[in-house]
């Protein structure tokens, strides 16, 4: 192998080299598609279309960049994008992604820190499922697929797991009003539930499932996040501690502790698979005792 490969496939090369390709290449495909957006909504008449082109071109470009990359440069097959059970574990994450927002909501809403103060529209739905989907797919194939996925092989499972956390921290430090304290609640739930979902399985499906659910309920259903129009409109009052404070829903300790929860049973049924890498071991391979999902 030449110098100039051994670069390339230097884990940290293959993060950056895949991250650059797959997230240069939806960007650039997103641009297009914005660019035509008079044309593909029939000049407003069909909005519904525009979104559905977003969403779909959006999905297929991470996808096939993705699967390219891993052809080619780790020289595998994509198992992590694999179609078996997909439908399942996508369901499967959405329902608990939904589960976890819905009860954060009733024990906000019970100790009188959430409040609906109007009717949203209904058609936003289309906005934010275009948004939300392409969103949850597009980032987890870059997190958890590129990032959490290739760290994980060289430096263990609970390593990866404090480098994603640490990401989402840095990550939510960037965004205006965002304090020390929330930044650290989100990049806690951000980096550690859905990277739990991705060692469980071993594929980005439930994880993809969750991140679509979590954000789609907050922005469409109940209408917690900022400048979103959802279903209905709301508020959250009360305490930065509860009520999240400018950071909203995800930066409630409910929501952190939910998040936790939901992390440590996803990891315990991880371990007790066999799924758990240590520093420089190889993906494990799912046996019979640990059989690949369907």
């Amino acid at each position: 192998m030449t110098t100039r490969w051994k670069a390339v496939l230097f884990p940290l090369g293959r993060v950056v080299l895949a991250v650059l390709l797959v997230g240069g290449a939806v960007a650039a495909a997103e641009f297009l598609v914005k660019a035509l957006k008079g044309v593909l909504s029939l000049g407003g008449a069909a909005p519904a279309i525009y979104y559905a082109a977003y969403l779909i071109v959006s999905v297929l470009v991470a996808y096939f960049v993705y699967r390219t990359y891993v052809h080619l440069v780790e020289k595998r097959t994509v198992t992590e994008l694999s179609g078996a059970g997909a439908p399942r574990e996508l369901g499967a994450g959405m329902l608990l992604g939904f589960a976890l927002v819905a009860a954060i909501v009733g024990m906000l809403w019970l100790l009188g820190c959430y409040r609906v103060t109007g009717v949203g529209l209904w058609t936003a739905a289309f906005v934010l499922l275009a948004n939300n989907g392409a969103g949850a797919f597009v980032e987890e194939v870059l997190l958890r697929g590129i990032i959490f996925r290739i760290s994980e092989e060289r430096l263990g499972t609970w390593i990866a797991l404090a480098i994603l956390a640490l990401l989402f921290v840095i990550l939510q430090l960037a965004i205006a009003n965002a304090t020390v304290t929330s930044a650290i609640v989100v990049g806690v739930e951000g980096g550690i539930l859905p990277s739990a979902a991705y060692v469980l399985t071993r594929r980005l499906w439930l994880a993809i499932g969750i991140h679509f659910a979590w954000d789609f309920a907050q922005d469409y259903v109940f209408g917690t996040t900022s400048g979103a129009t959802g279903l209905v409109r709301a508020e959250l009052t009360g305490p930065a501690l509860l009520s999240g404070g400018s950071s909203g829903l995800e930066g409630s300790i409910l929501a952190l502790l939910l998040c936790l929860i939901g992390s440590a049973f996803l990891l315990v049924m991880a371990g007790r698979k066999g799924h758990f890498m240590k520093l420089s071991q190889r993906r494990p391979t799912l046996t019979s005792a640990s059989p690949s999902p369907r």
